[in-house]
């Protein structure tokens, strides 16, 4: 049924010029075709531009043309087909443009937020990029390659009017995904993935047709772009970019323009559940995404109270690096929604396994299993999923603690903070928060040496502050730990290392709590301590 679809698209008389199989023109499908048409691309809500007027529109034209004056730029700067280009910018007007103007010329894009220089240099020692993209105030933060930075100046010729065919497997970006095990390694992304991948998404996940308004406001950056934006474009729709904390200082700016799909996550649908400040939106689709943690009662209330109880409704999992959409559910009015809210179904046309949770690839034998595609063979493998009658499945959670399905960096922390030097060692812990909803804490926990109780206690306060500021600087805030725990103790080695297996249990147990406060540890301790300094 999809490769009916697919070639009807192909077939329609819409001016593609891509075709499954012999190549790909995403440029040109995605931002030429639509020039003319007097349709608007991309609107940002922003709370830095002039006053009267937050928004700021492109239309295709003028996608088209600023597209088309950087990629002159940078082709006068010797980037040329196939050259890996990293932009390290927020995701708005300069990201889009510049997404689009490495795709014109043919070159690999990658996109990385902006974050410190333990976060940057990290990953791009892992890409090894040819040229980055960024603004002057992060040239800093990039180690080594900040040689590498594309100069802003318009020069250089226009290039010709057709823009880079790509065979279906070469590939045509590189993008890191925090889905992954090691969010820190670049997946390549090949066109036919990307380009397929995006049509299916923008009419059949989400529906959209020429003229209409996507948004998902708070969904994460990494995770979920290109993926969304070029589903928006290739269908001629416009894909409105709002940040989540403009969305909870005014939740009318989601009414600003009638939305056919929105991706409600659960910050923003807990600010609308609060304040009420919207009631029957003009929304046609609303998604979520089933990694979220899942609070039934208050997605229930926020239907009642909302007005969503027939607004069509759907579970989407995505992951840009894979090419979009890896799990999606029927769309259904809110009320029935409520009772399928953690049913999903394969996303359309992805060749995918239910395998055993033992890692080798065996297929499972009963209805539970992992879920795994068949073009990533080896990730994501951290679904679970539960065969249901009418051949949906339950979304079972994820086989080892993460945050809504993306993976912490516990490595990364750890890394970040091992210079410190009120600290004699570092640990993170994992720990189920229980409540209405199936998610994890992650608790740092940082063991200082034997010190007297009184200096302990002086120096809390200022320590925790240090530490969530090297952690903010160094990676980026969204790696900060939900809780840090602060022991006047030193914990156990092993050859010389920290016993992470002994960190886990004592803390887990309520062990390590107990002892610290107890006089004979608190004297053993300082014990230990004198000696050592002896």
């Amino acid at each position: 049924m999809l490769d009916d679809d697919i070639t009807a698209a192909f077939a329609d008389g819409s001016g593609r010029k891509s075709r499954p199989g012999e190549g790909f023109d995403p440029y040109h499908d995605m931002v030429s075709r639509h020039v003319g048409s007097g349709r608007i691309a991309l609107r940002v809500y922003t709370a830095w531009t002039a006053a009267g007027s937050r928004w700021q529109a492109l239309s295709y034209d003028e996608l088209h043309a600023l597209a088309s004056l950087r990629a002159a730029s940078w082709a006068a700067q010797g980037v040329s087909p196939g050259a890996v280009v990293c932009i390290v910018l927020p995701f708005g007007v300069e990201c889009v443009v510049s997404l689009l103007a490495a795709l014109r010329l043919g070159a690999c894009p990658s996109l990385l937020e902006p974050g410190g220089p333990d976060y940057l240099v990290r990953r791009l020692d892992a890409l090894a990029p040819q040229h980055v993209v960024t603004e002057p105030i992060h040239i800093p933060t990039l180690g080594p390659f900040a040689d590498r930075v594309l100069g802003t100046c318009p020069g250089g010729h226009v290039p010709r009017a057709d823009s880079h065919w790509y065979r279906p497997d070469e590939r045509c970006a590189a993008l890191f995904s925090p889905l992954r095990r090691a969010p820190h390694v670049p997946v390549p992304v090949r066109a036919e993935a990307l380009y397929l991948g995006a049509l299916r998404d923008g009419a059949v996940t989400l529906a959209l047709r020429p003229g209409d308004h996507l948004a998902a406001p708070g969904f994460d950056t990494l995770q979920h772009q290109p993926a969304l934006l070029f589903s928006a474009l290739l269908m001629g729709a416009t894909y409105v970019h709002l940040a989540a904390d403009e969305v909870l200082r005014d939740p009318l700016v989601l009414e600003a323009f009638a939305l056919r799909s929105v991706g409600l996550g659960a910050v923003v649908a807990g600010a609308l559940l609060r304040t009420r400040a919207i009631h029957q939106p003009r929304w046609a689709h609303v998604f979520r995404n089933p990694e979220e943690p899942t609070d039934w009662e208050s997605w229930r209330a926020l239907i009642e109270t909302v007005g969503l109880g027939d607004t069509p409704m759907a579970n989407v999992l995505i992951e840009a690096a894979s090419g979009g959409a890896l799990l999606c559910s029927p769309h259904r009015p809110g009320k029935a929604h409520l009772a399928t809210l953690m049913n999903v179904v394969p996303a359309a046309g992805r060749p995918w396994r239910l395998l055993d949770f033992t890692g080798s690839g065996q297929p499972a034998v009963g209805d539970v299993g992992v879920f795994a595609t068949d073009d990533a063979p080896t990730e994501p493998r951290h679904i679970v999923l539960a065969r249901r009658h009418g051949g949906e499945y339950l979304y079972g959670g994820t086989t080892e603690p993460r945050r809504s399905g993306r993976t912490y960096p516990v490595a990364e922390v750890l890394a970040a903070l091992a210079d410190c030097p009120f600290l004699q060692g570092t640990d993170v812990v994992a720990v189920p928060a229980g409540g209405p909803t199936v998610e994890y804490r992650f608790v740092l926990l940082g063991f200082t040496g034997p010190e007297p109780q009184a200096q302990f206690d002086a120096m809390l306060a200022p320590r925790l502050e240090e530490l969530r500021r090297v952690l903010c600087t160094r990676l980026m805030a969204d790696f900060l730990p939900d809780v840090i725990e602060l022991f006047p103790c030193a914990a156990r080695e092993t050859d010389g290392q920290l016993d992470r297996a002994w960190c886990q249990s004592q803390y887990l147990g309520g062990s390590l709590y107990a002892k610290v406060r107890t006089p004979v540890f608190q004297r053993l301790t300082a014990l230990r301590g004198a000696l050592l300094h002896t």
